[in-house]
């Protein structure tokens, strides 16, 4: 005899306290069909209702409150309700519902969808339309920094355009991450607010290209429909660490607010973690658009009650293991966050990615050093082709870190085009052209093969 056997005789009691207790207890429709199941070694009882047949609201079969009368009912069996395909009672009959220890992260999934660990009824993995803003609270040693670097590796797997600050260089090192994001690493609150203010121009370059894929005067509605009509372009992460020390300075905070309404739309998504989270800091206007919350053990059980809202799973978190958590999305989920290890991060750090793709104006800058000045990228220069000292020192350091640019020791130590950058910017599709296309081409061909004209091979 199997196990699923065995338990139909407790199986039967369980759906007859169930039809007792709907009936007569609470007054509502009894399940129309029972359904026993095995899982990983779990075994439950499944009982789904006929929609047509209630009669009746489903916000009523769907209260949590059933949830708890039925589990103190069946003596304490867990009970859950589902909402996938109907509504569904789900009662564990055999083995115990529980998050496995650390777990390392088997790898990276599907583009655009955050595999972030293992919760009760298996892996919890979000796509990016799902995992919006995300506020984490975690007090020392509980995994922050494993959270902020699992979704951050998987961003730019993903080819997404990284917005990165850290205040100690310790998670997002600046030796390696400057040459990785789309701007260096903030470290202070004047860095931050350039950086912000550098979203705000990204922001500012795609409602243009938003207006002009409009469609009868329509543009379209969100980053995924401008993607399916134009070329796709990446969605965008800024992360912030110990954003709660930031959130203090007006300007800051009045940007946050604003990125946090409106970035979205464009395709950016903000990351917002701190050790210490308070109601004075997130207020409502921002606390509101932090619609993915995960909360893991705190010092203060203020702060996970803060962050998570709810000061039940706020007390939950409390004393748990480093990783293990709550990740709050439309309802309240233990996870086991998935851990990467020193030996992944370097491994990933040092894998050849894909470059990302320039913008076009980007582009155009380059070819017109190629075609002008011999490939020589300078900020005076840059400014004179309308380009502000800020985005110009902030294009060049980018640029050099990813190895696009080298400084030529016998021209004045001066910023030139390597191979990488002109095979980028070659293969490069832009509606835009250049005067004189054979020019920057053959440029690039005779300082390749120029020592002192400081083209990389």
């Amino acid at each position: 005899m199997n196990a699923l056997q065995t338990l139909q005789p407790t199986a039967v009691k369980v759906a007859e306290v169930i039809e007792y207790m709907m009936i007569e207890e609470m007054g509502l429709t009894a399940p129309e069909r029972y359904e026993m199941l095995e899982r990983d070694g779990r075994y439950y009882l499944t009982a789904s209702f006929n929609p047509l047949a209630l009669g009746r609201s489903l916000k009523a079969y769907e209260d949590p409150d059933v949830a708890r009368r039925l589990r103190a009912a069946l003596g304490n069996l867990p009970v859950a309700i589902t909402h996938k395909t109907g509504t569904h009672y789900v009662v564990l009959l055999s083995g115990s519902l529980s998050l496995p220890k650390t777990v390392e992260i088997p790898g990276f999934g599907e583009r655009d969808v955050f595999r972030l660990g293992m919760g009760l009824r298996g892996e919890v993995a979000l796509p990016a339309a799902q995992l919006k803003n995300v506020i984490i609270g975690a007090g020392q040693g509980a995994g922050k920094s494993n959270i902020q670097t699992l979704l951050v590796h998987q961003a730019r797997a993903f080819g997404w355009k990284l917005f990165l600050s850290d205040p100690d260089g310790h998670t997002f090192n600046p030796d390696v991450w400057n040459g990785l994001a789309a701007a260096p690493v903030a470290s202070s609150p004047g860095d931050l607010l350039e950086v912000l203010d550098r979203v705000f121009t990204e922001i500012a370059d795609r409602v243009a290209l938003f207006r002009a894929a409009a469609r009868g005067g329509i543009p379209p509605a969100d980053i995924t429909a401008y993607n399916q009509i134009g070329t796709p372009l990446p969605r965008m992460a800024l992360v912030v660490d110990e954003a709660n020390s930031y959130l203090g300075n007006k300007k800051i905070f009045g940007h946050m607010a604003d990125l946090l309404r409106r970035g979205r739309k464009w395709g950016l998504h903000v990351f917002l973690s701190g050790h210490e989270w308070h109601k004075e800091t997130v207020p409502a206007e921002v606390n509101d658009m932090l619609e993915t919350r995960i909360g893991l053990s705190v010092a203060s059980e203020q702060t996970s009650a803060v962050v998570l809202r709810s000061s039940r799973w706020g007390r939950w978190v409390m004393g748990k293991p480093a990783g293990r958590g709550i990740l709050r999305t439309n309802a309240y989920r233990p996870v086991q966050f998935y851990l990467v290890t020193e030996a992944m991060e370097r491994e990933w750090l040092g894998q050849e990615t894909t470059p990302p793709a320039l913008p076009d104006h980007e582009a155009d800058l380059v070819r017109r050093a190629i075609a002008e000045t011999e490939g020589k990228m300078t900020i005076e220069q840059l400014r004179l082709w309308g380009i502000s000292d800020w985005t110009a020192r902030t294009l060049l350091e980018q640029y050099e870190a990813r190895g696009w640019l080298e400084r030529d020791a016998t021209q004045g130590n001066g910023r030139y085009v390597t191979r990488k950058l002109a095979d980028l910017v070659s293969n490069h599709q832009t509606a835009q052209t250049v005067s004189n296309p054979q020019m920057w081409s053959q440029t690039v061909s005779n300082r390749s093969q120029t020592p002192n004209m400081g083209v990389a091979d």
